[in-house]
């Protein structure tokens, strides 16, 4: 058995493809007509090219989907022509079809894809499955996003006429992800011969190359002025760098607050490093295609090509083949060029109740602090605060090592996402944590503070210190006021 039908059928076929051409798709992603796309600069004209060549492939293909070799895979609400049609209608006018032929004829890509189609139908009609695969899960994905930016370009709601293209029956606005899921997972369940594999995987990147010739010619219909080839090839200003004083390390459950809810922050891990992805709103935020992935470990996911819902946050998964660790590298590239850095993830730390160490099993185990740790502290958990009762290493009275008052539990949790996030870094007294994100005690616990907790100078919050000088500037004021009157009056 081959090194590839060995993988194929260990990790399922869809991940090694989706692997293997991963520098195509982006390559394709990043082409001058889909930046234009993207800015929204297009012309109608370019547009109605573009679908005009899609109609014709997509026809050209659905002509074979009732083949005995895309059975598995066959989902009639998938069909893009009659779709494809009422844009092409909508944009061109009822005469649309001579229109459209004409743009076709004069497209030597659409010709010569349309050519090397028939061509893997005559020789090896399994080669359908690379057409297939690669046709309807770009539209299911990446057209979301297009769609999206065509919808504001023709002011039309999302579905709506000249952009049906992008519109599947049965699944809503932002849940192509799902499907192309379910495709992956009826792909993994075909019986593809280890020495097809090669073969399909060298037909999906001839699809992509002569993909890339269309979007060229859509293109050089009218370049839009300051968007050309240079630009287009030149590298993305890297992001700009988050200070390292401003930067974090959070837990996984604190990472989980980081989606993106209310216009908050969106953050996700990626080998351990925050990466802060808040400016793809668009991308990652609440609704949207890939908000699976917001406020998570994506690691496993964007390795194995994964939007399982069970592979995020498996922190104890390494690559496994050398495919993981080329996808997983070329994520990192890809990603660190867009977002900025926002630091690091801490794998062994915890929001715990110190009292009750969380014990459960799979993802949702952790480690407890380490004697090290506790000895970087400073001080013994039993110790507390001589003013509040405050116990535990968070408030730094503890360290004179005597205590009256209540004692109260300690929480290190992190409450609004929104705010300050952790110093990076930082070791002993609050772990880096700011004042009231390390003592504060969450107000969902069933026990409320004490009276003493609450008049420790060392719990009080921003608001609270600036509210105390508040009235202090304004008793002097007063006082010195009064005063000055009673002096005048004797």
């Amino acid at each position: 058995m081959s090194k590839y039908g060995a993988l194929a059928r260990s990790r399922g076929h869809a991940q090694w493809f989706l692997q293997q051409t991963l520098h195509e798709h982006d390559k394709s992603m990043d082409h001058p007509w889909m930046k234009m796309i993207y800015a929204q600069k297009f012309s109608v004209k370019q547009y109605a090219a573009w679908l005009a060549m899609n109609h014709a492939v997509f026809s050209a293909l659905e002509k074979h989907a009732e083949a005995q070799e895309l059975r598995v895979v066959h989902d009639p609400k998938l069909l893009r022509t009659s779709a494809l049609e009422e844009d092409l209608r909508q944009l061109l006018g009822a005469e649309w079809q001579q229109e459209a032929d004409g743009m076709v004829e004069g497209s030597a890509a659409t010709s010569q894809y349309l050519h090397d189609l028939e061509g893997a139908v005559i020789a090896q009609p399994l080669l359908l499955v690379a057409h297939h695969f690669l046709q309807y899960n770009a539209v299911l994905s990446g057209g979301a996003y297009l769609g999206e930016m065509v919808s504001q370009k023709l002011c039309v709601p999302h579905g709506g006429p000249g952009v049906k293209f992008y519109a599947f029956e049965g699944v809503a606005k932002q849940k192509g992800p799902a499907r192309v899921q379910q495709y992956l997972r009826d792909l993994d369940s075909m019986e593809i011969p280890e020495d097809a594999l090669q073969p399909l995987l060298s037909t999906m990147k001839r699809i992509y190359a002569v993909t890339e010739d269309m979007m060229t010619e859509c293109f050089d219909l009218n370049p839009v002025e300051g968007v050309n080839y240079a630009a287009a090839k030149s590298e993305q200003q890297a992001p700009a760098p988050i200070p390292e004083a401003e930067q974090c390390e959070l837990c996984l459950e604190e990472l989980h607050e980081f989606t993106g809810n209310n216009g908050g922050r969106i953050l996700l891990s990626l080998a351990g490093e925050l990466l802060d992805v808040s400016v793809g709103r668009d991308i990652y935020g609440p609704g949207c295609g890939y908000s699976l992935l917001a406020g998570h470990d994506a690691t496993r996911c964007l390795a194995t090509m994964s939007l399982d819902p069970a592979h995020l946050d498996d922190l104890a998964w390494t690559p496994e083949t050398d495919g993981d660790r080329q996808a997983l590298s070329q994520w990192q590239e890809k990603l660190k060029a867009k977002y900025p850095v926002a630091g690091r993830l801490q794998a062994g730390k915890v929001i715990e109740d110190s009292r009750k160490p969380e014990t459960g099993e799979g993802l949702r185990q952790r480690s407890v602090p380490s004697a090290a740790a506790e000895t970087a502290a400073g001080a013994p958990d039993s110790q507390k605060c001589p003013i509040s009762g405050k116990e535990g290493v968070g408030c730094p009275m503890s360290f004179m090592g005597i205590g009256v008052g209540k004692q109260m539990e300690a929480s290190q949790s992190v409450k609004e996402p929104t705010a300050k996030a952790t110093a990076k870094g930082k070791s002993g007294f609050m772990a880096g944590k700011s004042l009231v994100a390390a003592v504060e005690k969450p107000k969902s616990s069933g026990d409320g503070e004490s009276f003493l907790y609450k008049l420790c100078p060392v719990h009080w919050d921003d608001n609270t210190m600036k509210l105390i000088l508040f009235v202090a500037a304004i008793s002097w004021a007063s006082g010195f006021f009064v005063g000055y009157k009673l002096r005048a009056s004797l």
